[in-house]
């Protein structure tokens, strides 16, 4: 919108300002709309890292019991046993709706694949890798949620930035301008018609 190719009219002039307000606003909207999201990823990379460390927990607990059950059973057998393991996994992921987006919730539950099971002896430590490695799978999944949160949010927060700064460097130094050269021309043509009325009035005496 550029100054010089609007006609300075009153009415112009209301136009331009209800614009400008209206750009305002969605800036104040905008910008806290880009805080909230700010807000939100922070506390998603908190819990990101925090699952990290979990992560890396339960795998050393899971290592630990391997090199335990490999002690007890022996490698051999625990290599012959490994494969007849099965588990069965139900995966479901449903959404939650935030500042108009939809976010991941993903939900894992583990069962019995109920193929046939291997008739060797196990030692109690190959139970509890059985149950550790439960806990990986479903550490991996809580993983894979909160990146694809902060990927959808921080998608978003570049969408909001850019329309933020659109409305920050360009829309409203125009509308202000063009507020300003409709006001500074209106006064001038009113300035000018006064000046214009004296002389009148001086020409009839």
């Amino acid at each position: 919108m550029a100054g010089a190719d609007i006609p300075p009219t009153k009415t112009n002039l209301r136009k331009v300002k209800a614009d400008l307000s209206f750009a305002y606003e969605g800036f104040e909207l905008l910008d806290q709309k880009r805080e909230i999201l700010v807000i939100e990823i922070i506390k998603y990379v908190r819990m990101i890292k925090e699952t990290e460390k979990e992560f890396k927990r339960i795998l050393d607990e899971f290592y630990k019991l391997y090199r335990t059950a490999a002690v007890d059973m022996g490698s051999p057998v625990l290599a012959l046993e490994a494969p007849w393991e099965k588990k069965r996994y139900s995966l479901t992921m449903d959404t939650v709706r935030f500042m108009g987006m939809r976010l991941p919730r993903l939900n894992i539950e583990s069962g019995e694949a109920g193929l046939p099971q291997s008739l060797l002896a196990t030692a109690a430590s190959y139970d509890m890798i059985k149950i550790a490695g439960e806990r990986v799978v479903k550490v991996m999944v809580k993983y894979a949620m909160l990146t694809k949160t902060i990927y959808i949010l921080s998608n978003e927060l570049k969408k909001v930035q850019r329309r933020v700064n659109a409305l920050e460097k360009v829309f409203i130094p125009r509308y202000e301008q063009t507020k300003k050269f409709i006001s500074d021309r209106l006064e001038e043509m009113e300035r000018e018609e006064i000046f214009v009325k004296k002389l009148i009035e001086k020409r009839r005496l």
